[in-house]
């Protein structure tokens, strides 16, 4: 994406609603000199590019340039909003990685201490509302449930250190 000037970037909250609309389907760029796309401005396209959160794809004559996620965008949706419920299982069924709120990844053995129990501590405050995405049938405690994940068994391990 080509722009005249450099905007200031957007929040990361502004940019992962934006991400998950790009998600749902395939949403094109305006045509021509305008900028963004319907529902999401140019400045917030411009942020997740630059943080290599989307790929464009060819131009299409008239119609724009299709948008999808990058696997950089699809965590940083994992990382703290519903993608799906395959999105939520990876995250929770390894104990490897903590994807961060901007999309980053973070291998667990190289986070500080108090940044897992932070990080934890979110899975604990939030147990409910990722049970719906990742695990909807579950009929036990959603803390209870969430305890249990080896993601959250790596964090918990890794702040005790």
């Amino acid at each position: 994406m080509t722009l005249t000037r450099n905007p200031a970037p957007v929040r990361m909250t502004t940019a992962r609603r934006a991400l998950g609309r790009i998600s749902t389907g395939a949403i094109r760029t305006h045509v021509g000199e305008r900028g963004g796309a319907p529902g999401i401005s140019a400045r917030t396209l411009h942020t997740l590019d630059t943080r290599n959160l989307v790929r464009y794809g060819d131009p299409v004559p008239g119609l724009g340039r299709p948008i999808r996620p990058t696997s950089a965008g699809a965590r940083a949706l994992i990382a703290r909003g519903p993608a799906g419920t395959g999105a939520w299982r990876w995250l929770l069924d390894q104990d490897r990685v903590w994807v961060a709120a901007d999309g980053s990844t973070i291998p667990i053995a190289e986070m500080p201490p108090a940044y897992c129990g932070n990080a934890a501590a979110w899975l604990q405050r939030h147990a409910s509302l990722i049970r719906r995405y990742a695990a909807p049938r579950r009929r036990t405690d959603a803390l209870t449930w969430i305890d249990s994940t080896p993601l959250m068994r790596a964090l918990m391990e890794s702040a005790a250190d």
